[in-house]
């Protein structure tokens, strides 16, 4: 361990971590665009710039490596010109329609900009980035938001390993694209989602919210994702109870802040209006049961072999301890009429480790089987 002093205040961090990771790790807030702690250091925002005793000129805080003794000071009335300038230089090429933005609320150039006072551009007001790209069912690309910061390019070669999109052009003409400005789908894009995350600004947008309200009218909620047994952390964003997307929580040891495309766009299935809610009984079963007066007999054709049937044909809603004491009751008939063996018990690869511990425990403890498979597919 190394100490160091940023802004008055004497701390410890590893050796060879940079001075924006050791200040945002202890609650000293640098102003930054391009940095991410998930991905490599860019240093081309020039945000993060610090001072540090012995050195000439401000330094970019991110590509600055903690030395023992150091003495380094982010706020100064030097640097609040520089971020200053850097800003205003920003929005020279970017909308200010923040009341009508998507992103408002979370937005890190908003953020900034309100900080240090800058409200319109003193340059010339010019968009050089006009393309407006919806060719994907997931996310939208708004090029005049872009800020060229790269977070989206570095995390789709740097995490994902995908390579879809890299910038291209120089000067008023670079942008963020796909090879040769193909659409997406012609892409190497795998549709996970995470440059989305890593976005600062709305240049990239999940389809979902767009016009669902503003970031500080969402409810969050932290859970575990469960689309698979890994166990990835996952926050959804919620407006009148309804899921509007899905973000790595930020906190998990599993996946950190990012998500795969199964798990950041797999949540739909719970607005579907064909997701059962409650178990169902077969009709006849139902009857047998006392559940329904109306006798009823299994057809030609099992309700199971029909596409999209309609469940109220042939099923019964009845509650969970009724359903659970019928297939236990059933189960146990089967067993006893036909043999252990008789029994086969197939896992899910969406349920925990633990749930398929317990599972397979059950059929060779309990029934007595080694009849057990797993669908081992996510």
């Amino acid at each position: 361990m190394i100490e160091l002093n940023i802004d008055g205040k004497t701390i410890q961090t590893e050796e060879g971590k940079s001075v924006i990771e050791a200040a945002l790790a202890n609650g000293i807030e640098i102003p930054h665009l391009c940095y991410h702690p998930e991905l490599s250091v860019s240093g081309g925002c020039r945000l993060c710039v610090v001072e540090v005793d012995g050195q000439d000129n401000p330094i970019a805080s991110c590509g600055l490596a903690c030395q023992e003794g150091m003495v380094v000071r982010t706020q100064s009335e030097q640097l609040s010109e520089m971020r200053r300038d850097i800003i205003d230089l920003f929005v020279s090429d970017h909308p200010l329609d923040c009341v009508i933005c998507d992103k408002a609320g979370d937005c890190l150039l908003q953020k900034y900009a309100y900080e240090y006072g800058i409200s319109e551009t003193s340059y010339d007001f010019e968009l050089s980035r006009t393309l407006y790209q919806d060719d994907n069912p997931f996310f939208i690309r708004d090029h005049q938001y872009c800020i060229l910061c790269g977070r989206c390019v570095r995390v789709c070669s740097e995490i994902v390993g995908a390579n879809a999109i890299e910038i291209v052009g120089r000067g008023f003409e670079s942008h963020v694209a796909t090879p040769f400005d193909g659409p997406m789908i012609d892409s190497s894009c795998i549709y996970c989602g995470s440059c989305v995350q890593v976005c600062p600004t709305a240049a990239l947008m999940p389809v979902s919210r767009m016009g669902r309200g503003r970031e500080w009218e969402l409810d969050r909620k932290e859970t575990v994702c469960g689309y698979c047994g890994v166990g990835c952390q996952i926050e959804y964003a919620l407006k009148d109870g309804e899921i509007l997307y899905a973000n790595g929580a930020g906190n998990g040891s599993v996946n950190g802040e990012l998500l795969c495309s199964k798990g950041r766009y797999g949540w739909d299935f719970v607005r579907d209006r064909d997701r059962l809610t409650s178990p169902l009984i077969r009709r006849d079963v139902a009857y047998e049961l006392g559940l329904t007066n109306e006798p009823w007999e299994l057809p030609e054709i099992s309700p199971l072999a029909v596409r999209k049937p309609k469940v109220e044909d042939s099923f019964v809603e009845t509650d969970w301890d009724t359903a659970l004491d019928l297939v236990a009751e059933r189960l146990a008939d089967t067993v006893k009429a036909y043999g252990p063996d008789s029994v086969m018990g197939l896992a899910s690869a969406r349920c925990t480790n633990e749930d398929n511990y317990i599972f397979q425990k059950f059929m060779r403890a309990a029934i007595g089987t080694n009849n057990l498979d797993h669908c081992a597919r996510l």
